[in-house]
């Protein structure tokens, strides 16, 4: 599978939103609508792993707001894809880097769905860590259609 260490997140121009008027809640909210898209963070310190509800969801875990069993979680990954996911946060932090990969999760029919993890170093004044999102490359998608009235020539 994948793995690509970029430069981290901070370093990008960031997009003007001002004009446009759409606010951070908002685009969260677009973008956990399109498809299960969940939110992360490893507290380097204690090794804690906290996830949002879609994390739990994708990894079919169940959910709670404290630390996730990386344990559990873990047995889920694709076994040629966990050392993958060691190697990626073990190189995050020694170079504190931005990250991405694709690996392999359970979807409990049998065989695997394919799953992207994008994250970033941080240390600030909330600590360091691991910040990150995960979502799934299945696509759900929602078609509209409009029907032609026009007549035809």
């Amino acid at each position: 599978m994948s793995l690509r260490f970029e430069q981290p997140v901070i370093d990008k121009t960031a997009q003007s939103r001002a004009h446009i008027g759409i606010t951070d809640a908002e685009i969260v909210q677009m973008l956990a609508a399109y498809r299960l898209f969940g939110f992360w963070r490893i507290d380097i310190e204690t090794g804690h792993f906290f996830a949002s509800e879609d994390v739990h969801t994708i990894f079919d875990l169940p959910y709670s707001d404290g630390p996730v069993n990386l344990t559990e979680l873990m047995s889920r990954i694709h076994e040629e894809d966990r050392s993958l996911i060691a190697q990626t946060f073990e190189e995050a932090s020694l170079h504190r880097a931005g990250f991405h990969f694709v690996y392999r999760v359970d979807n409990r029919l049998g065989g695997y769905k394919v799953v992207r993890s994008v994250g970033r170093f941080r240390d600030d004044e909330s600590g360091s860590g691991i910040v990150g999102i995960t979502y799934e490359f299945v696509e759900k998608l929602r078609v509209v259609g409009f029907e032609d009235n026009t007549a035809s020539r």
